[in-house]
């Protein structure tokens, strides 16, 4: 009988431990370098970074470093190298991005290719059991989509599509990401970051396929059956993981929207609210449960004493309450938003009364942005406010470990193999 599984550390999962350690041979270390080197190129090409002339000019090699200048201020310093067949413009905050988003798709991208040729060979030599061949037919392209996921934002996020798309989906325009540029690196940054932890989820469940043991999890051999299948409720859990992933991210990003008018060392009381409360508190939580919905769960049951405890929920509810009701004129126009005064804005309300007109994304981005953005992150906040145990044993079905599994960090009763279960 296999030992109880127990939760996977989290700090394992953020610090990508067991994508590291597959990626750690020689020849995989070329292919992440690879990969990412031709990454970075693209992007500074498409980003007009990098810049190849169609005639060989008449100049000789050249290195500057500007810090300072015109434009806006994070662009500096700034270093102007090149030749007579190529320019580069390099601001030190982009240089920086585009270094993390190209490690992060050079990463997520050899191990997608790892992963399929050591699938291919382990099938072609009969090692893998028909359960096992069926169930990673279905995993690998959900593998694959979470790998390239933070890659194809990166790729066109140079391009009018990706640029709109982070501006919607955090309820800003076009023209201000583009006089705004910083943040579309760090929104393509952190995207490829939460893709990278997702991966490693699966690999902590199918991490066996690459010749290492599942973390935190029974040793499975190769021609044994998967874990447990997922059914209907399972596969309803991942999408409301997914979802709330997505709306959590998307929304704790929209906080930098407001630093484009407002700078953060001249907000008011009544901003500082919006940005932490309303937007952080809900946000961080949305994607803390639906990556971590174990460690979540144990994190809680560890908590000492009730005051904690009280504190946190207070927290939460009031994030929630705020978020799905209703904010005070004077606050609305500082930047706390709630659904209710985006309702009375679309409503052509007035603005003594709080309306807010909503962003201008279309009536399809607005149903999502209040089906998920408030709905969503309200009622998850509300629920975790009331009742964290029960709120998180529907994510726990899609979870490698099972809503029944976990209890300060032990196992409450194994999960049985299906080989076990007949």
């Amino acid at each position: 009988m296999p030992s109880p599984r127990k939760p996977l550390p989290v700090w394992s999962l953020l610090t990508l431990h067991g994508t590291r350690s597959l990626v750690s041979g020689l020849r995989v270390r070329i292919l992440v370098g690879l990969i990412g080197f031709g990454y970075a190129l693209g992007a500074m090409v498409v980003g007009g970074m990098l810049y190849f002339p169609a005639h060989t000019l008449r100049t000789g090699w050249f290195f500057y470093i500007y810090p300072s200048g015109p434009g806006a201020s994070w662009t500096y310093p700034a270093i102007l190298a090149g030749g007579p067949s190529f320019q580069v413009v390099l601001p030190l905050v982009s240089g920086i991005l585009m270094t993390l988003s190209a490690a992060g798709v050079g990463l997520g991208m050899s191990l997608a290719v790892l992963l399929g040729a050591r699938l291919i060979r382990n099938r072609n030599a009969g090692l893998l059991g028909p359960t096992a061949v069926g169930s990673v037919a279905g995993l690998t392209p959900a593998m694959i989509a979470l790998v390239t996921l933070g890659a194809c934002c990166s790729t066109t996020a140079a391009a009018t599509a990706g640029i709109a798309l982070a501006a919607q989906s955090t309820g800003t325009s076009t023209a201000a990401v583009l006089a705004n540029a910083w943040y579309l690196g760090v929104f393509q940054v952190v995207v490829i970051y939460v893709a990278l932890i997702a991966q490693e989820q699966l690999l902590s469940v199918y991490g066996f396929l690459l010749g290492s043991p599942p973390l935190g999890l029974p040793k499975v051999r190769p021609g044994n059956a998967m874990p447990r299948q997922l059914g209907w409720r399972g596969a309803g859990s991942a999408v409301l993981r997914v979802a709330l992933v997505a709306a959590g991210l998307t929304w704790s990003l929209s906080m930098f929207v407001g630093w484009f008018t407002t700078p953060p060392g001249r907000a008011s009381a009544s901003a500082w609210f919006g940005w932490v409360v309303l937007h952080q508190v809900p946000g961080i939580l949305a994607v803390l449960v639906a990556l971590f919905p174990a460690g979540t769960l144990a994190f809680w049951e560890k908590l000492p004493g009730a005051p904690s405890r009280l504190a946190i929920r207070g927290i939460l509810i009031t994030a929630g309450l705020a978020l799905l009701t209703w904010m005070p004129a004077s606050m609305s126009r500082a930047g706390a938003v709630a659904l209710g005064n985006e309702v009375l804005g679309f409503l052509s309300l007035p603005a003594s009364w709080g309306a807010i007109v909503p962003p201008a994304i279309g009536p399809v981005g607005i149903s999502l942005r209040w089906a998920f953005q408030f709905v969503l992150l309200g009622v998850v906040a509300v629920a975790m406010g009331i009742a964290p145990e029960a709120s998180l044993k529907p994510l726990l079905r899609s979870s490698a470990v099972g809503p029944r599994t976990v209890a300060y960090g032990v196992a409450r009763e194994p999960v049985p193999m299906p080989s076990e279960s007949g």
